[in-house]
């Protein structure tokens, strides 16, 4: 079972293309008229390993239709999650839609709030935002960064910041600290 698994590994790591050529080449023996076979000499050779020739030729064609339906399966996965993250994108509350005014109106590339922030973090855990860099201020703030998938999801609709309330602070402007 153990030498199953590796030559499965094996074919997984071959290219596509590849996979796609070796299928052609076996089936073009397996399956040329005899005239044609003779003429670029493959019917002898395809008389004496035809018994070889035929499983190894359904083979590689499982592993090329599995290659095909793991490529669909990835697509689908993908879009999937693109809807999910863009429905976040639509259930936002008006404070946190407050919070991605900067990145979009502004267009800043880094807002500065405290770690302790719970708006921005509901916002990094929607993965919406992310922690920029892990060197910040307690008083200046840390930096979070806007996704690219959700900066350009949001300025292709930016009515979904409609009705936005609030900001975000730096622990020192909310402390009232310029």
């Amino acid at each position: 079972m153990g030498k199953i698994t590796e030559i499965a590994e094996y074919f997984r790591k071959i290219p596509a293309a590849f996979l796609v050529a070796i299928l052609t080449v076996f089936g073009l023996i397996l399956f040329l008229p005899e005239d044609y076979a003779s003429t670029v000499a493959v019917d002898g050779f395809r008389k004496d390993f035809r018994v070889y020739l035929g499983p190894a030729f359904l083979f590689v064609l499982s592993f090329c239709v599995a290659r095909i339906f793991t490529s669909f399966k990835q697509r689908y996965q993908q879009r999937q999650v693109i809807k999910s993250r863009q429905e976040l994108l639509h259930g936002l509350t008006p404070e946190e839609k407050g919070y991605l005014i900067p990145y979009l109106e502004n267009q800043q590339n880094t807002v500065h709030v405290g770690m302790d922030d719970g708006v921005m973090a509901g916002l990094r855990s929607k993965c919406i935002t992310y922690l920029a860099s892990s060197v910040g201020s307690l008083v200046d703030g840390f930096a979070f960064n806007l996704q690219p998938w959700a900066r350009q999801y949001l300025e292709l609709n930016p009515h979904l910041l409609d009705g936005y309330a609030g900001k975000p602070q730096t622990p020192r402007q909310k402390i009232g600290f310029r």
